[in-house]
């Protein structure tokens, strides 16, 4: 899947998903122009997650970007979290 965003920052993003190894929803974000700023999920082999779901990458790094595709709307939490290393990680759907 991939799907145009604009930011708050007044800038266009593209949305890409695939599939881990394990079959979990991966999240990418690139540029305008198809150059890779992030990738919003993590694998966890630990957790089943429904087809549609995946774990928000929402520290570190991708921190502001991950806050403001929630505020968008464009992630659905789902209220359930799993701890990644020390950080609370919620797990979230596209919404559509």
């Amino acid at each position: 899947m991939r799907k145009m965003i604009k930011t708050k920052r007044d800038f266009k993003i593209q949305l890409h998903t695939r599939q881990y190894l394990n079959g979990q929803l991966a999240v990418y974000v690139n540029d305008k122009i198809g150059h890779p700023i992030a990738e919003l999920s993590i694998m966890n082999d630990l957790v089943i997650l429904a087809p549609n779901e995946f774990i928000l990458k929402d520290y570190s790094e991708n921190k502001e970007i991950a806050k403001e595709l929630l505020d968008s709307n464009l992630f659905v939490p789902t209220d359930q979290f799993i701890l990644i290393d020390s950080n609370l990680c919620p797990i979230c759907q596209i919404s559509s």
